[in-house]
Protein backbone atom coordinates (compact mmCIF):
# COMPACT_ATOMS: atom_id res chain seq x y z
CA UNK A 1 0.00 0.00 0.00
CA UNK A 2 3.13 2.25 0.86
CA UNK A 3 4.29 1.86 -2.44
CA UNK A 4 0.87 2.35 -4.36
CA UNK A 5 0.97 5.83 -2.27
CA UNK A 6 4.48 6.78 -3.24
CA UNK A 7 3.43 5.48 -6.84
CA UNK A 8 0.49 8.00 -6.70
CA UNK A 9 2.70 11.04 -5.45
CA UNK A 10 4.80 10.09 -8.53
CA UNK A 11 2.29 9.97 -10.86
CA UNK A 12 0.50 13.33 -9.22
CA UNK A 13 4.12 15.40 -9.39
CA UNK A 14 4.96 14.04 -13.18
CA UNK A 15 1.49 15.05 -14.32
CA UNK A 16 2.21 18.52 -12.89
CA UNK A 17 5.97 18.68 -14.49
CA UNK A 18 4.37 17.65 -17.84
CA UNK A 19 1.79 20.61 -17.70
CA UNK A 20 4.35 23.10 -16.73
CA UNK A 21 6.35 22.17 -20.04
CA UNK A 22 3.33 22.49 -21.58
CA UNK A 23 2.54 25.42 -20.71
CA UNK A 24 6.07 26.86 -21.50
CA UNK A 25 6.67 25.61 -24.96
CA UNK A 26 3.08 26.89 -25.40
CA UNK A 27 3.54 30.09 -24.20
CA UNK A 28 6.72 30.37 -25.94
CA UNK A 29 6.26 29.45 -29.44
CA UNK A 30 2.41 29.07 -30.11
CA UNK A 31 0.55 32.24 -30.77
CA UNK A 32 4.09 34.45 -31.74
CA UNK A 33 3.01 35.81 -34.88
CA UNK A 34 -0.23 37.49 -33.58
CA UNK A 35 1.62 39.94 -31.38
CA UNK A 36 2.42 41.19 -35.25
CA UNK A 37 1.91 44.62 -34.42
CA UNK A 38 4.55 45.35 -32.20
CA UNK A 39 6.60 43.55 -35.29
CA UNK A 40 5.51 45.49 -37.53
CA UNK A 41 5.89 49.17 -36.10
CA UNK A 42 9.42 48.24 -35.60
CA UNK A 43 9.59 47.08 -38.83
CA UNK A 44 7.93 50.39 -40.13
CA UNK A 45 10.35 52.52 -38.05
CA UNK A 46 13.08 50.66 -39.99
CA UNK A 47 11.79 51.82 -43.50
CA UNK A 48 12.46 48.70 -45.19
CA UNK A 49 8.94 47.56 -46.28
CA UNK A 50 5.45 48.93 -47.29
CA UNK A 51 2.22 48.92 -45.68
CA UNK A 52 1.27 45.71 -48.47
CA UNK A 53 4.46 43.96 -48.30
CA UNK A 54 4.43 44.07 -44.58
CA UNK A 55 0.76 42.36 -44.70
CA UNK A 56 2.53 39.55 -46.75
CA UNK A 57 4.52 38.91 -43.85
CA UNK A 58 1.91 38.56 -41.65
CA UNK A 59 -0.06 36.92 -43.71
CA UNK A 60 2.63 34.06 -44.28
CA UNK A 61 3.15 33.82 -40.32
CA UNK A 62 -0.59 33.70 -39.46
CA UNK A 63 -1.81 31.19 -42.76
CA UNK A 64 1.26 28.89 -41.49
CA UNK A 65 -0.07 28.54 -38.18
CA UNK A 66 -3.18 27.53 -39.23
CA UNK A 67 -2.43 25.43 -42.11
CA UNK A 68 0.62 24.25 -40.31
CA UNK A 69 -1.65 21.66 -38.15
CA UNK A 70 -3.07 19.86 -40.07
CA UNK A 71 0.30 18.37 -40.67
CA UNK A 72 1.32 18.65 -37.36
CA UNK A 73 -1.65 16.76 -36.05
CA UNK A 74 -1.00 13.94 -38.64
CA UNK A 75 2.57 13.74 -37.58
CA UNK A 76 2.01 13.74 -33.86
CA UNK A 77 -0.50 10.84 -34.29
CA UNK A 78 2.10 8.95 -36.22
CA UNK A 79 5.08 9.56 -34.72
CA UNK A 80 4.58 10.71 -31.32
CA UNK A 81 4.31 13.74 -29.26
CA UNK A 82 8.05 14.02 -28.21
CA UNK A 83 9.46 13.69 -32.04
CA UNK A 84 6.94 15.61 -33.48
CA UNK A 85 7.18 18.78 -30.70
CA UNK A 86 11.13 18.93 -31.11
CA UNK A 87 10.72 19.09 -34.82
CA UNK A 88 8.42 21.68 -34.02
CA UNK A 89 10.64 24.23 -31.89
CA UNK A 90 13.51 23.32 -34.33
CA UNK A 91 11.03 25.14 -36.92
CA UNK A 92 10.98 28.25 -34.40
CA UNK A 93 14.41 28.47 -33.55
CA UNK A 94 15.18 28.85 -37.33
CA UNK A 95 12.35 31.35 -37.34
CA UNK A 96 13.59 33.65 -34.84
CA UNK A 97 17.23 33.28 -36.26
CA UNK A 98 15.71 34.22 -39.71
CA UNK A 99 14.06 37.57 -38.34
CA UNK A 100 16.84 37.98 -36.14
CA UNK A 101 19.24 38.32 -39.58
CA UNK A 102 17.23 39.93 -42.02
CA UNK A 103 17.48 43.01 -43.25
CA UNK A 104 14.24 45.59 -42.69
CA UNK A 105 13.99 45.19 -46.79
CA UNK A 106 14.25 41.74 -47.19
CA UNK A 107 10.78 40.63 -48.17
CA UNK A 108 11.71 36.85 -48.58
CA UNK A 109 14.07 36.66 -45.49
CA UNK A 110 11.11 37.95 -42.99
CA UNK A 111 8.21 36.06 -45.15
CA UNK A 112 9.95 33.01 -44.58
CA UNK A 113 11.39 33.87 -41.02
CA UNK A 114 7.07 33.97 -39.95
CA UNK A 115 6.50 31.10 -41.84
CA UNK A 116 8.88 29.17 -40.02
CA UNK A 117 7.39 30.72 -36.40
CA UNK A 118 3.94 30.01 -37.48
CA UNK A 119 4.59 26.24 -38.53
CA UNK A 120 6.51 25.73 -35.24
CA UNK A 121 3.48 26.76 -33.27
CA UNK A 122 1.91 23.15 -33.95
CA UNK A 123 3.71 22.31 -30.96
CA UNK A 124 1.04 23.43 -29.10
CA UNK A 125 -1.09 20.78 -30.42
CA UNK A 126 0.84 18.10 -29.68
CA UNK A 127 1.21 19.26 -26.03
CA UNK A 128 -2.48 20.21 -25.44
CA UNK A 129 -3.50 16.32 -24.55
CA UNK A 130 -1.89 17.01 -21.21
CA UNK A 131 -5.28 18.07 -19.84
CA UNK A 132 -6.04 14.61 -20.19
CA UNK A 133 -4.06 14.00 -16.94
CA UNK A 134 -6.33 16.31 -14.77
CA UNK A 135 -9.84 14.16 -15.57
CA UNK A 136 -11.36 16.73 -13.08
CA UNK A 137 -11.30 19.24 -15.11
CA UNK A 138 -10.03 18.50 -18.68
CA UNK A 139 -11.49 21.66 -19.84
CA UNK A 140 -10.19 24.22 -17.62
CA UNK A 141 -6.83 22.46 -18.30
CA UNK A 142 -6.93 22.84 -22.00
CA UNK A 143 -8.50 26.46 -21.67
CA UNK A 144 -5.33 27.26 -19.46
CA UNK A 145 -2.76 26.72 -22.58
CA UNK A 146 -4.80 28.52 -24.57
CA UNK A 147 -4.20 30.96 -22.19
CA UNK A 148 -0.56 30.10 -22.71
CA UNK A 149 -1.19 30.67 -26.13
CA UNK A 150 -2.66 34.05 -26.03
CA UNK A 151 0.38 34.66 -23.78
CA UNK A 152 3.04 33.86 -26.54
CA UNK A 153 1.61 37.06 -27.84
CA UNK A 154 3.61 38.84 -25.89
CA UNK A 155 7.08 37.65 -27.35
CA UNK A 156 7.63 40.24 -30.01
CA UNK A 157 6.38 43.47 -27.75
CA UNK A 158 8.91 41.54 -25.29
CA UNK A 159 11.82 41.26 -28.33
CA UNK A 160 11.05 45.00 -29.10
CA UNK A 161 12.05 46.57 -25.96
CA UNK A 162 14.97 44.47 -25.65
CA UNK A 163 15.98 45.82 -29.37
CA UNK A 164 14.77 49.15 -27.73
CA UNK A 165 17.26 48.87 -24.52
CA UNK A 166 20.17 48.31 -26.58
CA UNK A 167 20.16 44.60 -28.01
CA UNK A 168 18.85 45.60 -31.76
CA UNK A 169 17.00 43.14 -33.25
CA UNK A 170 19.37 40.88 -34.19
CA UNK A 171 20.13 40.78 -30.43
CA UNK A 172 16.41 40.53 -29.32
CA UNK A 173 15.66 38.06 -31.33
CA UNK A 174 18.52 35.59 -30.88
CA UNK A 175 17.46 35.83 -27.16
CA UNK A 176 14.55 34.27 -27.89
CA UNK A 177 16.17 31.44 -30.33
CA UNK A 178 18.12 30.63 -26.86
CA UNK A 179 15.10 30.08 -24.83
CA UNK A 180 13.60 27.94 -27.44
CA UNK A 181 16.33 26.15 -27.74
CA UNK A 182 16.42 25.23 -23.73
CA UNK A 183 12.98 24.03 -24.13
CA UNK A 184 13.97 21.76 -27.39
CA UNK A 185 16.29 20.17 -24.93
CA UNK A 186 13.51 19.78 -21.75
CA UNK A 187 10.75 18.23 -24.66
CA UNK A 188 13.44 15.65 -24.98
CA UNK A 189 14.15 14.36 -22.25
CA UNK A 190 10.62 14.82 -20.62
CA UNK A 191 8.27 14.66 -22.96
CA UNK A 192 6.31 10.64 -23.65
CA UNK A 193 7.37 9.14 -27.41
CA UNK A 194 3.91 7.80 -27.86
CA UNK A 195 0.94 10.11 -28.22
CA UNK A 196 -0.51 9.54 -24.48
CA UNK A 197 0.31 11.05 -21.53
CA UNK A 198 -1.15 8.62 -19.89
CA UNK A 199 1.59 6.16 -20.57
CA UNK A 200 2.86 5.68 -16.63
CA UNK A 201 -0.65 5.32 -15.58
CA UNK A 202 -1.48 2.82 -17.96
CA UNK A 203 1.35 0.55 -16.95
CA UNK A 204 0.39 1.23 -13.30
CA UNK A 205 -3.21 -0.03 -14.21
CA UNK A 206 -1.84 -2.99 -16.20
CA UNK A 207 0.29 -4.14 -13.44
CA UNK A 208 -2.99 -3.87 -10.81
CA UNK A 209 -5.25 -5.72 -13.26
CA UNK A 210 -2.68 -8.42 -13.84
CA UNK A 211 -2.67 -8.30 -9.82
CA UNK A 212 -5.90 -8.19 -9.72
CA UNK A 213 -6.93 -11.49 -12.01
CA UNK A 214 -3.95 -13.52 -9.77
CA UNK A 215 -5.75 -12.84 -6.81
CA UNK A 216 -9.27 -13.78 -8.58
CA UNK A 217 -7.59 -16.74 -9.85
CA UNK A 218 -6.37 -17.65 -5.92
CA UNK A 219 -9.65 -17.19 -4.41
CA UNK A 220 -11.07 -19.35 -7.05
CA UNK A 221 -9.15 -22.27 -6.46
CA UNK A 222 -9.21 -21.76 -2.43
CA UNK A 223 -12.97 -22.33 -3.18
CA UNK A 224 -13.03 -24.94 -5.19
CA UNK A 225 -10.62 -26.53 -2.79
CA UNK A 226 -13.46 -25.80 0.12
CA UNK A 227 -16.71 -27.19 -2.06
CA UNK A 228 -17.74 -23.98 -1.68
CA UNK A 229 -18.01 -22.66 -5.51
CA UNK A 230 -20.53 -20.85 -6.35
CA UNK A 231 -23.42 -21.71 -8.77
CA UNK A 232 -22.18 -21.06 -12.82
CA UNK A 233 -25.59 -19.28 -13.22
CA UNK A 234 -25.31 -17.07 -10.19
CA UNK A 235 -25.14 -13.68 -10.67
CA UNK A 236 -21.93 -12.14 -9.03
CA UNK A 237 -23.09 -8.49 -7.34
CA UNK A 238 -19.87 -6.16 -8.27
CA UNK A 239 -19.78 -7.63 -11.87
CA UNK A 240 -23.45 -6.46 -11.99
CA UNK A 241 -22.82 -2.73 -10.51
CA UNK A 242 -19.30 -2.05 -12.59
CA UNK A 243 -21.56 -3.09 -16.07
CA UNK A 244 -24.26 -0.75 -15.10
CA UNK A 245 -21.50 1.94 -13.99
CA UNK A 246 -20.14 1.85 -17.20
CA UNK A 247 -23.44 1.76 -19.68
CA UNK A 248 -24.28 4.72 -17.21
CA UNK A 249 -20.73 6.36 -17.90
CA UNK A 250 -21.21 5.87 -22.10
CA UNK A 251 -24.74 6.91 -21.63
CA UNK A 252 -23.18 10.44 -20.10
CA UNK A 253 -20.85 10.48 -23.14
CA UNK A 254 -21.72 12.53 -26.37
CA UNK A 255 -23.28 11.11 -29.07
CA UNK A 256 -19.61 11.09 -31.09
CA UNK A 257 -17.19 10.69 -28.47
CA UNK A 258 -14.69 8.21 -29.07
CA UNK A 259 -15.97 7.51 -32.91
CA UNK A 260 -14.11 6.22 -35.33
CA UNK A 261 -12.11 8.72 -37.27
CA UNK A 262 -14.08 8.69 -40.68
CA UNK A 263 -17.07 8.49 -38.58
CA UNK A 264 -16.03 11.79 -36.64
CA UNK A 265 -15.04 13.90 -38.77
CA UNK A 266 -18.07 13.17 -41.29
CA UNK A 267 -20.48 13.87 -38.93
CA UNK A 268 -23.10 16.73 -38.11
CA UNK A 269 -21.60 18.35 -35.20
CA UNK A 270 -17.86 18.28 -36.05
CA UNK A 271 -18.49 19.54 -39.66
CA UNK A 272 -20.51 22.09 -37.84
CA UNK A 273 -17.67 23.26 -35.33
CA UNK A 274 -14.94 23.38 -38.23
CA UNK A 275 -17.56 25.58 -40.14
CA UNK A 276 -17.88 27.83 -36.69
CA UNK A 277 -14.40 27.67 -36.32
CA UNK A 278 -12.85 28.65 -39.78
CA UNK A 279 -15.77 31.43 -40.29
CA UNK A 280 -14.91 33.16 -37.06
CA UNK A 281 -11.13 32.96 -37.83
CA UNK A 282 -10.39 34.45 -41.12
CA UNK A 283 -12.13 38.08 -39.68
CA UNK A 284 -10.04 37.83 -36.40
CA UNK A 285 -6.81 37.17 -38.53
CA UNK A 286 -7.80 40.08 -40.24
CA UNK A 287 -8.17 42.08 -37.18
CA UNK A 288 -4.58 41.39 -36.44
CA UNK A 289 -3.00 42.22 -39.55
CA UNK A 290 -5.65 45.80 -39.90
CA UNK A 291 -5.56 46.92 -36.63
CA UNK A 292 -2.46 49.24 -36.53
CA UNK A 293 -3.06 50.40 -39.91
CA UNK A 294 -6.33 51.44 -39.00
CA UNK A 295 -5.80 52.77 -35.51
CA UNK A 296 -3.06 54.93 -37.28
CA UNK A 297 -5.69 56.39 -38.95
CA UNK A 298 -7.38 56.99 -36.12
CA UNK A 299 -4.58 59.20 -34.96
CA UNK A 300 -2.14 56.45 -32.94
CA UNK A 301 0.30 58.23 -34.72
CA UNK A 302 3.36 57.59 -32.30
CA UNK A 303 2.28 53.52 -32.14
CA UNK A 304 0.90 53.25 -28.37
CA UNK A 305 -2.53 52.19 -29.15
CA UNK A 306 -0.83 49.41 -31.10
CA UNK A 307 1.86 48.66 -28.16
CA UNK A 308 -1.45 48.74 -25.97
CA UNK A 309 -3.39 46.07 -28.14
CA UNK A 310 -0.33 43.87 -27.94
CA UNK A 311 -0.59 44.35 -24.23
CA UNK A 312 -4.19 43.34 -23.71
CA UNK A 313 -3.72 40.23 -26.25
CA UNK A 314 -1.75 39.13 -24.30
CA UNK A 315 -2.55 39.80 -21.10
CA UNK A 316 -6.16 38.38 -21.39
CA UNK A 317 -4.57 34.87 -20.73
CA UNK A 318 -5.15 34.91 -17.26
CA UNK A 319 -9.35 34.57 -18.25
CA UNK A 320 -8.18 31.46 -20.11
CA UNK A 321 -9.52 29.24 -17.47
CA UNK A 322 -12.64 30.86 -17.37
CA UNK A 323 -13.37 29.76 -20.66
CA UNK A 324 -12.53 25.95 -19.74
CA UNK A 325 -14.51 26.81 -16.24
CA UNK A 326 -17.83 27.64 -18.97
CA UNK A 327 -17.25 25.07 -20.80
CA UNK A 328 -17.01 22.28 -17.86
CA UNK A 329 -20.09 24.11 -16.00
CA UNK A 330 -21.84 25.82 -18.67
CA UNK A 331 -21.39 23.35 -21.95
CA UNK A 332 -19.30 24.51 -24.83
CA UNK A 333 -21.73 26.22 -26.80
CA UNK A 334 -22.27 29.16 -24.44
CA UNK A 335 -18.15 29.12 -24.32
CA UNK A 336 -18.50 29.18 -28.04
CA UNK A 337 -21.43 32.38 -28.07
CA UNK A 338 -19.66 34.32 -25.53
CA UNK A 339 -16.49 33.89 -28.04
CA UNK A 340 -18.49 35.01 -31.03
CA UNK A 341 -20.33 37.86 -29.01
CA UNK A 342 -16.91 39.49 -27.63
CA UNK A 343 -15.47 38.91 -31.24
CA UNK A 344 -18.64 40.55 -32.69
CA UNK A 345 -18.04 43.48 -30.57
CA UNK A 346 -14.69 44.02 -31.20
CA UNK A 347 -15.35 44.63 -34.53
CA UNK A 348 -18.33 47.03 -34.57
CA UNK A 349 -16.30 49.12 -32.30
CA UNK A 350 -13.72 50.23 -35.08
CA UNK A 351 -16.19 52.06 -36.59
CA UNK A 352 -16.02 54.53 -33.92
CA UNK A 353 -13.70 57.22 -34.96
CA UNK A 354 -13.49 59.64 -31.57
CA UNK A 355 -12.72 59.80 -29.03
CA UNK A 356 -9.64 57.21 -29.82
CA UNK A 357 -10.00 55.91 -26.25
CA UNK A 358 -12.86 54.05 -26.85
CA UNK A 359 -10.57 51.38 -29.31
CA UNK A 360 -9.24 50.38 -25.47
CA UNK A 361 -12.44 48.63 -25.13
CA UNK A 362 -12.93 47.09 -28.83
CA UNK A 363 -9.12 45.96 -27.98
CA UNK A 364 -10.14 44.09 -24.88
CA UNK A 365 -12.98 42.60 -25.77
CA UNK A 366 -11.45 40.93 -29.16
CA UNK A 367 -8.73 39.68 -27.25
CA UNK A 368 -10.70 38.03 -24.59
CA UNK A 369 -13.00 36.67 -28.00
CA UNK A 370 -10.02 35.43 -29.65
CA UNK A 371 -8.74 33.39 -26.63
CA UNK A 372 -12.35 32.42 -25.85
CA UNK A 373 -12.74 31.28 -29.74
CA UNK A 374 -9.25 29.14 -29.42
CA UNK A 375 -9.65 27.41 -26.32
CA UNK A 376 -13.52 26.73 -26.77
CA UNK A 377 -12.77 25.21 -30.00
CA UNK A 378 -9.71 22.76 -28.51
CA UNK A 379 -11.92 22.32 -25.66
CA UNK A 380 -15.13 21.70 -27.34
CA UNK A 381 -12.59 18.63 -29.38
CA UNK A 382 -11.61 16.53 -26.63
CA UNK A 383 -14.62 17.11 -24.64
CA UNK A 384 -17.29 15.95 -27.22
CA UNK A 385 -14.99 13.79 -29.52
CA UNK A 386 -12.61 12.97 -27.04
CA UNK A 387 -8.45 12.44 -27.96
CA UNK A 388 -8.95 8.98 -29.81
CA UNK A 389 -8.21 11.33 -32.89
CA UNK A 390 -7.71 14.56 -31.54
CA UNK A 391 -4.78 15.18 -33.52
CA UNK A 392 -6.30 14.81 -36.88
CA UNK A 393 -10.03 16.52 -35.81
CA UNK A 394 -7.56 19.45 -35.00
CA UNK A 395 -5.60 19.68 -37.84
CA UNK A 396 -8.70 19.31 -40.15
CA UNK A 397 -10.18 22.22 -38.17
CA UNK A 398 -6.60 24.40 -38.49
CA UNK A 399 -6.39 23.42 -41.47
CA UNK A 400 -10.00 24.75 -43.65
CA UNK A 401 -9.31 27.47 -41.16
CA UNK A 402 -6.38 28.33 -43.04
CA UNK A 403 -7.79 27.84 -46.61
CA UNK A 404 -10.39 30.30 -45.59
CA UNK A 405 -8.61 32.79 -43.71
CA UNK A 406 -6.49 33.87 -46.77
CA UNK A 407 -8.90 35.99 -47.95
CA UNK A 408 -7.55 38.04 -45.29
CA UNK A 409 -4.45 39.78 -47.59
CA UNK A 410 -7.05 40.18 -50.26
CA UNK A 411 -9.20 42.00 -47.66
CA UNK A 412 -6.29 44.11 -46.63
CA UNK A 413 -5.16 44.75 -50.07
CA UNK A 414 -8.90 46.17 -50.10
CA UNK A 415 -8.89 48.33 -47.70
CA UNK A 416 -5.99 49.90 -48.23
CA UNK A 417 -7.41 51.46 -51.31
CA UNK A 418 -9.79 53.78 -49.47
CA UNK A 419 -11.78 54.75 -46.49
CA UNK A 420 -15.13 53.15 -47.71
CA UNK A 421 -13.71 49.72 -48.30
CA UNK A 422 -11.99 49.84 -45.09
CA UNK A 423 -15.32 50.47 -43.54
CA UNK A 424 -16.63 47.56 -45.58
CA UNK A 425 -13.89 45.19 -44.93
CA UNK A 426 -14.90 45.76 -41.40
CA UNK A 427 -19.14 44.97 -41.98
CA UNK A 428 -17.77 41.70 -43.48
CA UNK A 429 -16.01 40.88 -40.08
CA UNK A 430 -19.27 41.95 -37.98
CA UNK A 431 -21.35 39.82 -40.33
CA UNK A 432 -18.94 36.93 -40.65
CA UNK A 433 -19.70 36.52 -36.54
CA UNK A 434 -22.92 37.01 -36.58
CA UNK A 435 -24.05 34.33 -39.22
CA UNK A 436 -22.11 32.42 -36.37
CA UNK A 437 -24.34 33.05 -33.62
CA UNK A 438 -27.92 30.56 -34.97
CA UNK A 439 -25.12 27.88 -34.59
CA UNK A 440 -24.47 28.28 -31.12
CA UNK A 441 -28.01 28.22 -30.57
CA UNK A 442 -28.38 24.47 -32.00
CA UNK A 443 -25.23 23.03 -30.38
CA UNK A 444 -26.82 24.72 -26.99
CA UNK A 445 -29.78 22.75 -27.87
CA UNK A 446 -28.09 19.93 -28.53
CA UNK A 447 -26.33 20.21 -25.24
CA UNK A 448 -29.26 20.90 -23.36
CA UNK A 449 -31.30 17.41 -24.52
CA UNK A 450 -28.24 15.34 -23.42
CA UNK A 451 -28.45 16.71 -20.07
CA UNK A 452 -32.26 16.07 -19.81
CA UNK A 453 -31.47 12.57 -21.23
CA UNK A 454 -28.99 12.38 -17.97
CA UNK A 455 -31.17 13.42 -15.55
CA UNK A 456 -33.63 10.90 -16.39
CA UNK A 457 -31.17 8.27 -16.32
Amino acid sequence: RASRRGGGRLAMDRRWILYALAFLVTSSVSGVVYGWPALRRDLLDECGLTENELGAVFTCGAWSVQGGRFLVGIARDKYGTKITVCVCLSLVLCGSVLVASSASDNLLGLCFGMLFLGMGSGAQLCVQPVAGLFPEATSTAMASLSGAFQLSGLVFLACSAVATAGAGRFGAYMGHAGVVAVLFIFSIKALPSGVSFDEEKEDVSQANDAETERETEMTDEKKKADGKDRDVFAVDDKATADATALTLTLKKTPRHFGAERGALLTCDEFLCLVAWFSVMVTPSQYYVLSVGYQLERKGDADGSFSRAFTLLYGFSAPLAPLAGVCADYLGVAFAQFLATALSLIGYAILFVEKPLSVQYVGMASYSVGRMFLFATFFANVGRRFGYKHYGAAVGVGMLASAVLSMLQYPMFQAALESKTNLDAMNVVCVVCAAACLPYCAWLGARERNEWRKRRRE
